[in-house]
């Protein structure tokens, strides 16, 4: 008998967004707001922020920037106010599958520690960018893939 091992990606994450706050996290993802003020500002965990931003990205809602998401000056930051709108729910990454096969999980960290970059991991694991990209969230934490990712020739969205 066969045992199939499956690994659920990001399983402690709350994906459940408010879309006032997905539209006040683009005005500050525009001002060029740090990841960690964003987290702060939103009163979310930083890694909560980190999968709207792929989802974001992934749906080219919002686009690159050229100071990444460390630390702003805090005199950047424009405060627009609340925006009058009522309550609807928005789900990052609703359409992210986040089952992984023990198997894959195994030879993407073999590849990811050969320095293997996204674009090539995702097609050899036959798996969108983005499926990779929460799956080294997952495995590797948020500063980990920042820096991991900002060492490989390509980048995720």
């Amino acid at each position: 008998m066969t045992v199939l091992k499956i690994h659920v990606a990001l399983e402690e994450v709350n994906f459940l967004w408010d879309e006032r706050q997905v539209i006040l996290f683009r005005e500050m993802w525009n001002n060029g707001v740090s990841l960690s003020e964003m987290a702060k500002r939103l009163k979310r965990k930083q890694v909560e922020v980190a999968v709207l931003i792929l989802d974001q990205a992934d749906n080219y809602k919002i686009g690159g920037r050229s100071e990444g998401i460390g630390d702003t000056s805090v005199e950047l930051i424009k405060n627009k106010g609340n925006h009058e709108f009522p309550l609807t729910l928005y789900i990052a990454l609703e359409e992210a599958n986040f089952l992984w096969n023990e198997k894959d999980v195994i030879l993407f960290q073999e590849m990811w520690d050969r320095g293997i970059n996204i674009a090539e991991i995702s097609r050899k694991l036959k798996r969108h960018q983005i499926e990779v990209a929460v799956l080294i969230l997952d495995q590797l934490g948020l500063e980990d893939m920042l820096s991991g990712i900002q060492n490989k020739p390509v980048q995720v969205a």
